[in-house]
């Protein structure tokens, strides 16, 4: 947990401890990837403290606290089930995650025990919110139609829209912005990581995405040289070892890689892979329009089934064999 407040959300901290009165429950929205859930810990962490300091940090000393977050009777995660295969093969085949119904039942049993502290106050914590299934959503939406007294709900998304409207329109939104490239660069350098200014690009600036992504850099290499090859690409060495990682994380990186070729088609500079300016520039050349943004459109539709148990070998392999007829078109 952070020990102060990124420097990139120290106008949210201020602004949100600027409400006289909180409402009963606020969404925290930002990109992924820039500490959007540590923010949320740590401002539930100083509205539970006993004796929070004058820049309304918690005082760390309290017995609330000392209590925070695993111990601590007032306040409540909720978040997905981890739910991935147990396969002793090299890749990842991760379903989707969602916060069900169950889940929703239980913290409506916990509101109905007593607040533990003098003060009363609550915190729920539900992180990511979008992945609320359809039940729980509703299950959610009933509590937050009639809030209990002193709770406040704090709802963590990269995916606002991905919220039923009803929830959305019961909270108070709270925007957190992204990290400027310098804040993102000291960020890393103070924690002492080894990085390159590509990996920051590739990431689209959040510090945190690049940190995971340091340990992907050989499956970030492997699908590079396959794309950069174009009308030339090898299917034959499409296999398992490109998704170590899931094919979700597989189409995101290639989604990433198209976006920047049409870029590039249209004469702009790359957004993700500035280190492959030249050759996806080079490829920008070769491709059919209509083709590259019915493919495009293949992705996303794709994206919505990948965290499916499904033959996912066969699914990348028809990945590319649609990505290299992109240039066939001509």
């Amino acid at each position: 947990m952070m020990d102060s407040i990124y420097p990139w959300f120290n106008d949210a901290w201020i602004a949100i401890h600027g409400n006289e009165k909180l409402p009963h429950a606020l969404i925290f929205r930002g990109k992924e990837g820039i500490g959007k859930y540590n923010f949320a810990i740590k401002f539930a962490k100083s509205y539970l403290c006993q004796k929070p300091l004058s820049n309304y940090l918690p005082c760390e000393s309290c017995s609330s606290c000392k209590w925070f977050p695993d111990s601590h009777p007032d306040f409540k995660l909720v978040a997905p089930i981890e739910n991935e295969d147990d396969e002793p093969s090299k890749r990842k085949t991760v379903r989707k995650k969602n916060i069900l119904i169950n889940q929703i039942r239980e913290l409506s049993e916990y509101l109905e025990l007593s607040a533990h502290q003098e003060k009363g106050r609550r915190v729920v914590l539900i992180e990511p919110a979008d992945s609320l299934n359809q039940a729980a959503s509703n299950a959610l939406l009933k509590i937050l139609e009639e809030p209990p007294e002193n709770t406040l709900f704090i709802l963590v998304t990269s995916q606002a829209q991905k919220l039923i409207a009803t929830i959305r329109s019961r909270c108070q939104l709270l925007d957190l912005r992204s990290p400027s490239l310098d804040e993102a660069r000291s960020f890393l350098v103070d924690q002492k990581i080894a990085y390159e200014d590509s990996l920051l690009s590739y990431t689209g600036g959040s510090p945190f995405n690049a940190i995971k992504e340091l340990e992907n850099q050989t499956e970030r290499e492997i699908i590079t040289q396959l794309l950069s090859q174009g009308h030339n690409i090898d299917i034959t060495k499409v296999n398992y070892s490109m998704l170590t990682q899931g094919l979700d994380w597989t189409l995101n990186m290639i989604q990433k890689w198209i976006f920047d070729l049409l870029l590039s088609f249209h004469a702009q500079q790359n957004y993700y892979f500035k280190n492959e300016e030249k050759r996806i520039h080079s490829l920008a050349k070769q491709i059919n329009l209509d083709a590259l943004l019915l493919y495009t459109n293949e992705l996303n539709e794709l994206k919505k089934i990948a965290s499916h148990p499904v033959n996912q070998e066969l699914q990348l392999q028809n990945i590319f064999i649609k990505y290299k007829q992109i240039f066939e078109t001509l």
